[in-house]
C-alpha cells in the first residue's frame, strides 16, 4: 500500500446538483415564495434557486414568477446565522455622514429600534 498520488489528493470534491424539475415546478405552482422553495429543495443560496428557475424556464418554455426571488433586499439590514447584523452602508442615503474603515459605534436599543452612535 503506497501513498496516494499527489494528483489524487488535490482533486476537488464535486458537489452534486439538487436540481429536481418536478419538485421545483410543484413548489412554484403551489404558490410558495423564494424562501419557502429554498427550504423545500434544501437550497442554501438564492443564486442557486435563480439558476434552477432559469433552467426550468428554459426547459418548459414558460415563465415562472416567484415572489421574493428577484427582490433587491440589500437595502435592508439582516441578522446572519452567527447573530451579527449585516448592513451595507453604500445602499443607504446617509446625507453628509461618512464612514471610514475601523469606525466604532455605541449601540442603544428601545421601542423596536437600534441606534448606532459613532464614537
Amino acid at each position: 500500500m503506497g501513498e496516494p498520488k499527489a494528483e489524487e489528493t488535490t482533486k476537488k470534491k464535486r458537489i452534486e446538483s439538487k436540481y429536481n424539475a418536478a419538485k421545483l415546478r410543484e413548489a412554484i405552482k403551489g404558490g410558495n415564495n423564494a424562501v419557502q422553495i429554498m427550504k423545500i429543495l434544501d437550497i442554501k443560496h438564492k443564486q442557486t434557486l435563480k439558476q434552477y428557475v432559469l433552467k426550468l424556464i428554459s426547459s418548459d418554455k414558460q415563465f415562472y414568477e416567484i415572489p421574493g426571488l428577484y427582490m433587491n433586499s440589500s437595502s435592508k439590514a439582516k441578522v446572519t446565522k452567527y447573530g451579527t447584523i449585516k448592513l451595507i452602508l453604500k445602499n443607504y442615503d446617509l446625507g453628509d455622514f461618512e464612514f471610514k474603515e475601523d469606525d466604532e459605534f455605541s449601540v442603544y436599543s428601545g421601542e423596536n429600534r437600534i441606534i448606532l452612535e459613532k464614537l
